[in-house]
């Protein structure tokens, strides 16, 4: 056999393994003691919220260039994810075989956090002083922008099981919340999201901000209208909304179908199975009708454009997602 041949399959051989034995590492990690306790305790909340923080913690650690910045999303998902976190060769192996069909899921995360923190910047700007953030999740927007605190107050609304693991390992890191800080727990499919404010220090009279970011998807149609219902009736004009839904795959390319059909597979192991889909012709329409005024109808080609494709590149994101952002009209 001739030398350089023989030194090329060898290599080659190595990599093999090198593979094989990575993902027994993963394999192995992902059944280990700390996750087996993380899976445990995520029994009664949410694991998407979960993914989604380990999402943007991978994304701020290795790559290039940063859509979102979030140096807490890895210390907030759990030790064991943490500990995933922290390794650029897992990390490497595991987007670019295992998930590598969840690409798309990946960058709708990091673009749906982006254009609500862009267009919350712009609110600011204007003069709102609440930051209602529904289905908060693993949220770390209190921790990362503590400067705020007197500025603006924020309010995190999400299921009491959410809430109570969150403020556990807050506490676990010996994490401070700024005093402009609270949380609101609320059971979106049984609860009024007026009543659940009413419990907090939220003033109806002042402009708010409110994200609704990786909820809408898991919950019936109509929790969803009687959310947006509650929120125009405890929001004082130029109020703002943004949030993001899915539309019937009707509309999607038969390409597009696998990475839905992909997410739908993901969603559903971790019991949060997407229930709710809605066309992007008629949902803004209906939505206007409860007393909002439409801004912006974000399409998964435009936010690839305004946030991925700059460098030249053609990424794709999440097919059939739209982002929303209303305005609350005057009553």
């Amino acid at each position: 056999m001739h030398k350089s041949y023989a030194l090329l399959v060898g290599s080659g051989y190595g990599i093999f393994k090198l593979l094989i034995c990575a993902k027994r590492i993963i394999r192995r990690l992902l059944s280990s003691k700390k996750i087996r306790e993380e899976k445990m305790k995520s029994k009664k909340r949410s694991r998407t919220a979960q993914m989604a923080a380990v999402i943007r913690a991978l994304h701020w650690a290795y790559e290039s260039p940063v859509v979102f910045e979030d140096p807490f999303a890895g210390q907030l998902a759990g030790p064991g994810w943490q500990f995933l976190c922290k390794s650029r060769l897992l990390y490497l192996f595991a987007t670019r075989t295992i998930y590598k069909s969840l690409d798309p899921i990946r960058r709708q995360v990091l673009a749906r956090a982006r254009y609500a923190e862009d267009k919350l910047r712009e609110a600011l700007e204007s003069g709102v002083r609440q930051y209602v953030i529904i289905g908060a999740g693993l949220d770390s927007f209190a921790l990362r922008r503590s400067d705020l605190d007197g500025k603006i107050r924020i309010y995190e609304l999400d299921h009491p099981a959410t809430q109570q693991a969150k403020k556990a390992r807050v506490e676990e890191l010996n994490l401070r919340l700024p005093k402009n800080h609270e949380f609101v727990p609320i059971d979106f499919e049984k609860e009024n999201l007026c009543h659940a404010l009413a419990g907090s220090s939220y003033d109806p009279e002042v402009p708010a901000f409110f994200s609704w970011l990786g909820t809408v998807h898991y919950i019936s149609q109509p929790a969803v209208f009687q959310t947006l219902t509650s929120i125009q009736s405890c929001a004082c004009p130029e109020s703002e909304l943004v949030f993001d839904y899915a539309i019937p795959e009707k509309h999607y390319s038969r390409q597009d179908h696998k990475t839905v059909s992909d997410l739908k597979r993901y969603t559903k192991r971790r019991g949060e199975p997407i229930i709710s889909m809605f066309d992007p012709d008629v949902f803004p329409r209906q939505v206007s009708q409860l007393g909002f005024s439409l801004l912006e109808n974000v399409s998964p080609q435009e936010q690839a454009g305004k946030y991925f494709n700059a460098t030249g590149k053609k990424e794709k994101i999440m097919p059939g997602s739209y982002f929303i952002h209303f305005r609350v009209m005057e009553k």
